[in-house]
């Protein structure tokens, strides 16, 4: 599009890369790069601006889901770490009960760091889940705003007219 000066439809593109017809949709940062070309061609400022509203909600959109490909991360790190604990405890109780009911065991200071570790592993599980929660309210409320811009951005044409 660039090298001719011509703009081109979805359709178009898609046939000259010969990929699927649905390529564009789904590749929704191709798409909004080729809206970008289009309103450039055309000279067009509210294009542009509408272009460069979708490409920031895309960019959102990936931050967003990586967000959350981290969190499911850390969450299956603590449950392995949990049942991890969990098997140690077990083996802890059945090495009491071989040794005697009441008898210490020589592991104790060993349970009470793996216990240390375990609750710094809770509070930090903790802490990620917070970041979390607080990198949504901020998503959520960029998505607010860029919903704003964009309705100020498609009223103040008609206004114009």
């Amino acid at each position: 599009m660039r090298k001719s000066r011509q703009a081109l439809s979805d359709a178009e593109i898609t046939r000259r890369v010969a990929v699927n017809s649905q390529y564009l949709q789904r590749r929704r940062d191709l798409k909004v790069a080729a809206e970008a070309v289009r309103a450039h061609l055309a000279q067009d400022p509210s294009r542009a601006a509408a272009t460069a509203t979708a490409r920031k909600e895309a960019a959102l959109e990936v931050e967003n889901r990586m967000l959350l490909e981290q969190n499911a991360a850390l969450q299956r790190t603590l449950h392995e770490i949990q049942n991890e604990l969990r098997t140690l405890r077990a083996n802890d109780l059945g090495a009491r009960l071989r040794d005697g009911m009441n008898a210490p065991s020589p592991r104790d200071s060993e349970m009470e760091e793996l216990r240390a570790q375990r609750d710094a592993a809770l509070a930090t599980g903790r802490q990620a889940e917070t970041a979390m929660q607080a990198l949504r309210n901020v998503n959520q409320r960029l998505m607010v705003e860029n919903g704003r811009l964009i309705a100020a951005d498609t009223a103040e044409p008609l206004i114009n007219q």
